[in-house]
């Protein structure tokens, strides 16, 4: 890498804070939270009296993880559907709220409407800061943000947080991949910003125009969010090795509208959580139990400081597991997700009795270089499911190694996953391409019948 990531703490007061005056502080803002919605939120007012809580109940975080009720997405666009356009869970008038969100949307289903006041803003572009910086951004720095920065949340925190570091920003828009590329080098960007799946996309293009990144660019850190790939070992050599530069991971999401984890500058392999903005558990998927460090389940999070909507154990079905934050050298006190998010339980399928997510094809295709893209279905083939990876192979490839390279994909896939799937190379430029959440995997299964 051209420059060693420098170790610091954006807030040494809360990053260092014993774990016990930590709970403390969490379970005063969920109490204030909890009665903030109580008095101004008619969707959890309702949801309390339903579930018989009040703000008298919750004593300790115990009886909040307890007592509680879980919020999941369907909970929130039942609500919006029902009570137009917005739902019941504002807890504020319309005209005090300062910018809007939308999820970026399932198939099938709307997104999910959200709002923030200047107060969420703040508090956003500052919970994005405390992770750049905690990864080594600083004011020296000099940003490309690679976003269309539409009402998709994606990385407009990441822009304020970047410019409360005190770096320079360059946003570009819409602009195409060539502008962005001569952008970068013109302008001395030292950090870019951007989905790993762009990225790797950069990538591709820089290498068609004769572009050595590495070489050439000054750039020393990518920082990624909106899929997992970051945290992919394969997706991330690809990326770094392309671009020699440390990549980093960071994830959140639109509902809590916040920065909830990220890498830090030691790298350790987890994403340390801004504890003191989210309270995070980790449950069983299906009966909600808690499951505590070193086992993977479901992400439940709670923004504790949420003024225009609030939320309360919001199930993410993102799968993650948590662990003390001893496990990294860098002297935090707060806890890890090891991995960062290891799949979706809504993106899980079983084929054959085997339980698949995306993250695990890609996690082979990425450890090929020679393929530029790919796509993954799942089909019903003369009453078999069959598992289709299609690939695109880069135009420097010799075409002769492509028969090398589909039975190499089809042996791997046998023997991490235990499955033969059918592998074929694609025309180039006829698999999609994405900015942002890339969505390479689909279940053509209940569409054909």
């Amino acid at each position: 890498m051209k420059t060693e990531l420098p170790h610091g703490y954006w807030n040494p007061k809360i990053e260092l804070m014993p774990k016990g005056k930590l709970r403390r502080l969490q379970l005063k803002r969920v109490q204030d939270a909890i009665r903030y919605a109580w008095e101004s939120s008619p969707f959890y007012r309702n949801r309390m009296v339903q579930y018989g809580v009040t703000p008298e109940n919750i004593l300790t975080l115990e009886d909040f993880f307890r007592k509680f009720p879980a919020t999941r997405r369907e909970d929130l666009e039942r609500d919006q559907l029902a009570n137009p356009p917005f739902g019941t869970r504002l807890a504020l008038p319309l005209e005090k709220a300062l910018r809007y969100h939308s999820t970026s949307g399932t198939t099938g289903k709307p997104p999910v409407r959200a709002f923030d006041t200047e107060r969420d803003w703040l508090w956003g572009g500052d919970a994005w800061a405390t992770s750049l910086y905690n990864f080594g951004v600083r004011p020296d720095d000099v940003v490309m943000v690679a976003f269309g920065y539409g009402s998709f949340i994606g990385f407009w925190g990441a822009h304020y947080g970047f410019e409360k570091i005190g770096c320079r920003v360059h946003p570009t828009g819409a602009m195409d991949t060539k502008t962005r590329l001569q952008m970068i080098l013109d302008l001395k960007v030292t950090v870019l910003c951007c989905t790993p799946s762009y990225a790797i996309r950069m990538l591709h293009v820089a290498n068609e125009e004769g572009i050595d990144l590495g070489a050439r660019s000054r750039l020393n850190m990518i920082v990624t969010a909106g899929e997992p790939g970051a945290s992919i070992a394969s997706t991330r050599e690809i990326i770094e090795k392309g671009f020699d530069a440390y990549l980093g991971d960071f994830m959140g999401t639109t509902e809590t509208a916040g920065m909830i984890a990220s890498t830090c500058a030691k790298r350790c392999g987890g994403l340390h959580i801004n504890e003191d903005r989210f309270l995070v558990e980790v449950v069983d998927p299906n009966t909600l139990a808690p499951l505590g460090y070193g086992k993977k389940g479901m992400m439940v999070v709670t923004p504790l400081i949420k003024e225009a909507m609030p939320l309360f154990r919001y199930a993410t079905n993102d799968i993650v597991m948590m662990e003390r934050g001893n496990v990294c050298p860098c002297g935090r006190s707060l806890d890890l997700f090891m991995g960062g998010i290891l799949g979706r339980y809504d993106d899980m399928v079983k084929v054959r009795g085997v339980q698949l997510t995306p993250q695990m094809i890609e996690e082979i295709v990425r450890g090929f270089p020679a393929v530029e893209e790919f796509f993954t279905t799942v089909e019903n083939r003369s009453g078999l499911d069959t598992l289709l990876i299609k690939l695109e192979i880069r135009k420097d490839v010799d075409a002769a190694l492509s028969g090398g390279i589909i039975d190499d994909i089809k042996q791997q896939v046998k023997n991490n996953l235990g499955l033969t799937p059918e592998v074929s190379i694609e025309p180039q430029n006829s698999l999609p391409r994405f900015e942002l959440k890339a969505r390479r995997f689909q279940d053509l299964r209940a569409k054909a019948n």
